[in-house]
């Protein structure tokens, strides 16, 4: 979320595009979204967790580069929508692993693991939206993608960490 709340500047300041293109961008962005979701619930089904180290790196790669790639036009427009695709494959993943730690550890507790997620996720995009005002702020509106590189190689920290206390636990089904 560091790079997404500039979206539209991106694509109307940095990537030239014309006014009357924002819209369509936009919603092109919004299919990626959408991509992203339907493909997060595979992942979940598929490997879990233990997928999101190699989708972390492909994404950090993605944002790193961002700078670079926002000095042209299309490669700029390119790299955008592959973070849009990347961005949510964490989702399901990651609920069905609280829930699932929920349901065998803490049986009560449901209905509070399950808003933990959504709360958490807001508290990340407001955190997101922070740190890119002030990316943008002090050095610029084309390097919100390096903003985003510093939550994405906490989130592969992290990832890897979990992964690995998984590991030593009982399956969850």
């Amino acid at each position: 979320y560091v790079f997404y709340t500039y979206l539209r500047p991106i694509f109307s300041k940095s990537l030239n595009f014309d006014p009357s293109l924002i819209t369509i961008l936009l919603t092109v962005y919004g299919v990626m979204s959408l991509i992203s979701n339907q493909a997060s619930g595979k992942i979940a089904d598929y490997k879990g967790l233990k997928a999101m180290p190699t989708l972390y790196t492909i994404e950090f790669f993605l944002l790193g580069a961002m700078p670079l790639l926002l000095a042209n036009t299309w490669l700029g427009t390119v790299n955008i929508m592959l973070v849009g695709v990347f961005m949510y494959l964490i989702n399901s993943p990651l609920q069905l692993h609280i829930m699932g730690v929920a349901e065998r550890d803490y049986p009560q507790s449901l209905v509070l693991a399950s808003s933990l997620n959504s709360i958490f996720s807001n508290l990340g995009i407001s955190l997101g939206s922070a740190v890119g005002g002030l990316v943008v702020a002090n050095i610029g509106l084309n390097n919100v993608g390096l903003g985003g590189t510093v939550f994405i190689l906490c989130a592969l920290i992290a990832t890897i960490m979990l992964n690995k206390v998984n590991a030593k636990q009982p399956a969850l089904d």
